[in-house]
């Protein structure tokens, strides 16, 4: 079997297949309300058009354990490019529907796509790259995405100046991943079909260690969505409601993330409970940043420090997640994985919501999680500090792919 090492064609282009999911539903945001105007003769259209905007997310929260199970028995490009095609046609269809019942069916088609891009590009990360490797294009995939994101909503504001459909036709152009990963992307071999079952046979798929990894997904999922879907209020209750200035505090306050997953590349080596730790305590000081510190430029510093702790746990608990895994795993850890990231997604504005009726406010709301976390931040120190599964490291080093 001829030994192939991925390298950094292989990382950037799973990296950029990875960015449509951000693309996905940041591209249709800023002209939400064109679209409602538009459609302002259908019933309820003030409702069903948010529905098309989050139905992606809910496919992928459903679909891509399915999709992990399937990259994992009929090959990973193989779904790849299904799921490309799927994307960019059903994508740009709707710059051409003029029914909103249409478009929203071909929303549900781009999350069931999205489901499998991002089970598949996860997975072939952590199937090319192992140890310090892994958790660099890791931290890579996480600190770009909101990169994407800022930009997208810049451009999907400049298009849909022109015409709110003229974001759409930017799916089109998504359709050139498809040449590009069957020129770079390879199929990783699998361990001969013995070694396999005995793998199998020595690590379960949902053992105590990648349940409790995946439960922190949930968690860290929900957090991650916070500052960046809550922001605004928090701002408007402090009377600052000009929309050009909530948008560049959000996209000031988002580059801590990228500061996170940079930070956590540069750290991978060090012991789980340690960064753990540090990314909660983090998270609890900027929550309570955005308590205290009634200025502009103080929420915006508190958005900031939260979204650094962000952008360190979500590539630990994904590396944690799929590491010590046998490959014939891995899709379905990948999938469950994508499923309970997009779940916290969908969890979070929902327990906002909660907490902020009880607590009297967003404001308040921040006071709240700043306790939560902080408490968190407190328990991890003291596991970290007593338990022995905390103090191993995230990466140790990296190994060849083997291709067929």
């Amino acid at each position: 079997m001829q030994q192939r090492i991925a390298g950094i064609r292989q990382g950037l282009l799973l990296v950029a297949i990875a960015w449509l999911a951000p693309i996905g539903s940041t591209l249709f945001a800023p002209v939400l309300p064109h679209m409602i105007d538009h459609f302002s003769a259908v019933p309820h259209a003030a409702l069903l058009a948010p529905v098309a905007l989050v139905t992606p997310a809910l496919l992928v929260a459903l679909l891509a354990p399915v999709a992990g199970l399937l990259a994992d028995r009929f090959g990973r490009r193989r779904l790849l490019m299904v799921a490309l095609a799927l994307y960019a046609v059903a994508g740009v269809l709707p710059y051409w529907i003029d029914n909103l019942y249409v478009i929203i069916l071909t929303r549900m088609v781009v999350g069931v796509a999205e489901a499998g891009v991002m089970t598949v590009s996860t997975a072939l990360i952590c199937d090319y790259f192992t140890g310090d490797r892994r958790a660099h294009w890791l931290s890579v995939q996480f600190g770009s995405a909101s990169l994407v994101a800022i930009f997208c909503f810049a451009l999907a504001g400049f298009l849909g100046s022109f015409d709110w459909r003229a974001p759409f036709l930017v799916y089109g152009g998504t359709a050139l991943f498809i040449p590009l990963a069957l020129a770079v992307l390879f199929e990783p071999a699998r361990a001969a079909e013995p070694e396999q079952r005995a793998a199998v046979e020595t690590v379960r798929l949902l053992s105590a260690r990648v349940v409790g990894c995946l439960a922190l997904t949930l968690i860290c999922g929900a957090l991650f969505y916070v500052t960046p879907v809550h922001i605004s209020l928090v701002l408007s209750e402090r009377g600052i409601s000009d929309p050009q200035i909530l948008g560049l505090a959000s996209a000031i306050g988002a580059m801590g993330a990228v500061a996170g997953a940079a930070l956590f590349r540069l750290l991978s080596r060090r012991a789980i409970g340690a960064l753990l730790t540090g990314a909660m305590a983090l998270q609890a000081a900027g929550y309570g940043l955005l308590y205290t510190q009634p200025s502009l430029s103080g929420t915006v510093i508190g958005m900031f420090v939260n979204n650094i702790g962000c952008g360190i746990s979500l590539p630990l608990v994904l590396a944690l997640t799929m590491s010590k895994l046998p490959d014939a795993y891995r899709g379905r850890a990948s999938g469950i994985w994508t499923s309970m990231f997009f779940i916290g997604q969908f969890s979070c504005p929902l327990m906002i919501g909660v907490a902020s009726a009880a607590a009297g406010g967003m404001v308040a709301t921040m006071g709240v999680l700043a306790s939560i976390t902080g408490v968190a931040a407190l328990l991890l120190l003291a596991t970290s500090i007593f338990g022995r599964s905390l103090r191993q490291p995230v990466t140790t080093g990296a190994a060849p792919i083997p291709m067929h």
